[in-house]
């Protein structure tokens, strides 16, 4: 059954405490991946020094991904991929992907969707 994967990067993010800090990075990801309505179930946060954050949530439909460049023009790469075993998910996967825009305002956004 077809899933969707959303990848994007996002350039000039207002808000670049949350690109330096894995607890606010994490915290703000979880709470919008539980109101999309996708399961958690499990997650993985590295923080570099003095530079981003990388992370994964596990999602019972498949993953959350989060990669912070704070140094390279607050940027941040997004993976956003959900399979349709159990229904169809585009439409959780694409409200995520709004949710996370918002939560980082940035001034430029590069994505593509690819169905497989």
């Amino acid at each position: 059954m077809e899933g969707i994967h959303i990848l994007a990067n996002l350039y000039g993010c207002k808000n670049k405490e949350i690109l330096l800090s894995e607890k606010l990075l994490k915290k703000e990801i979880q709470a919008l991946i539980k109101k999309s309505g996708l399961g958690i179930v499990g997650k993985c946060f590295y923080k570099f020094k003095n530079a981003g954050v990388t992370g994964i949530f596990l999602i019972s439909e498949s993953h959350v991904s989060v990669h912070t460049w704070p140094e390279k023009n607050n940027s941040i790469n997004l993976d956003i991929f959900t399979c349709n075993v159990s229904g169809n998910n585009e439409d959780k996967a694409r409200s995520l992907f709004e949710d996370l825009k918002d939560l980082f305002s940035p001034t430029k956004i590069k994505s593509k969707v690819v169905i497989r």
